[in-house]
This record gives C-alpha cells, sequence and structure tokens, in this order.
C-alpha cells in the first residue's frame, strides 16, 4: 500500500500512550486490583499487556490460572470509570493539533481497546469534542489488533481505507491499521514499520499541510 498524504480526509487515534500518557493511571488501576486479591504489583514485563489489552485481557493474564480470577473481574467491573483518571496526562500538544486539523476540515477519530473509562477520561481532559466518533471496547465485538473498531469508523464517515491515517504506538496498532488497509503512522516508536514516524503530534501537522 502506497500512502498518499493528499488523500487523506480523516486521522484516527490510538488513545493510550498516543493521546494520552497513561502509564502511571493504568499501573495503579491494576496495582489496586491485584493488592485487593493480595498479590504483589505489575511486573514491569506485564506493562505492555497494562498498556495495551482490554480490561477483561489484561485480567486474564494477570490472574491465569488463579481461583479468584472470576472474583477479579467482578471487582473490577464495579470499579467507577473515572478511578485513577487523575493520574492521566495528555501528551504535549495534541489538543492544539487536533483542534488544527478539524479546522482545516480533516475529520477525527478515536479507535481504542479502552472501554468504559474512554468518555470520561476525554471529558476530564475538554477533549470529547475534538473528535467526531468515538469507538472504544465496549463497541465492538473483537478488539484490536481486529480491525473491526477502524472499519466502523471508516463506514461512519464513507471514507476508504487510504483515505484515512490511523496513529498508533504499538505493534497491535501497527497490525489493526494493516488489516483495515489504511496507512499508519508511529508516535513516538521509531521500531515500528510504518508510512510515517512521529516523534511529536505536531509533526503530522507539517505532513497533513
Amino acid at each position: 500500500m502506497s500512502f498518499d498524504r493528499a488523500r487523506i480526509r480523516a486521522v484516527i487515534y490510538d488513545c493510550d500512550g498516543v493521546l494520552v500518557d497513561s502509564v502511571e493511571s493504568n499501573r495503579a488501576y491494576y496495582n489496586h486490583i491485584l493488592a485487593r486479591f493480595g498479590l504483589p504489583a505489575v511486573a514491569q514485563s506485564q506493562m505492555d499487556l497494562v498498556l495495551t489489552g482490554t480490561g477483561r485481557s489484561v485480567l486474564e493474564g494477570l490472574f491465569k490460572g488463579l481461583p479468584f480470577a472470576e472474583a477479579a473481574r467482578e471487582y473490577q467491573l464495579q470499579l467507577p470509570a473515572d478511578v485513577f483518571l487523575d493520574l492521566v496526562k495528555p501528551e504535549p500538544h495534541v489538543d492544539e493539533v487536533l483542534s488544527q486539523l478539524r479546522t482545516g476540515g480533516c475529520r477525527t477519530a478515536v479507535a481504542t481497546n479502552r472501554g468504559k473509562s474512554l468518555i470520561p477520561l476525554l471529558d476530564m481532559l475538554g477533549m470529547r469534542d475534538l473528535f467526531d466518533v468515538l469507538v472504544s471496547s465496549n463497541d465492538v465485538t473483537r478488539n484490536k489488533p481486529d480491525p473491526e473498531c477502524l472499519l466502523i469508523i471508516l463506514k461512519h464517515f464513507g471514507l476508504a481505507p487510504d483515505e484515512v491515517l490511523y496513529v498508533g504506538d504499538s505493534d497491535i496498532d501497527r497490525e489493526t491499521a494493516a488489516r483495515a488497509g489504511t496507512p499508519f503512522a508511529a508516535y513516538r516508536n521509531v521500531s515500528l514499520k510504518a508510512d510515517l514516524h512521529l516523534a511529536a503530534h505536531t509533526d503530522l501537522l507539517k505532513v497533513l499541510a
């Protein structure tokens, strides 16, 4: 697939690690659940799962083979959606870039494995109105790297795959874009194979100008 920047009509963003720095928030969230069941804190080797998985898949990984895995899932489901969101920080210049994209006529969306906390998070940061459509893990039957989330957005916008750019920071995001047939921009991750590599959100304005 060749990337023609002149054809881009919409930019779709992953959430964690792209729109926001949620490392400490996610760590605190899952440490809280682990502590509830007397388990040690998240290990560094588990952080990739914590930062890219759905709530269900992370719990399945952290509690695999344990007799109280289902109890942990039930406890997770009753936690408030906004717990530990105060530890989340927006990535630099992201709101400025989103505003400029939209002023220039570019549509914007979010496709993420984050679930019920997506809308509370964007509301807290004052970013919800910067997107035309939001697709979380609660809105799909198959989570990333299945391309369902991107296909929903393509249908919503009435655009072809080569008319949108998906911005992500993980190999799961790269695979999701590849399976949907959309160009992929890697945010602050030069190790990923991508059509674009962005060191900062402002780089996108230079590309799509």
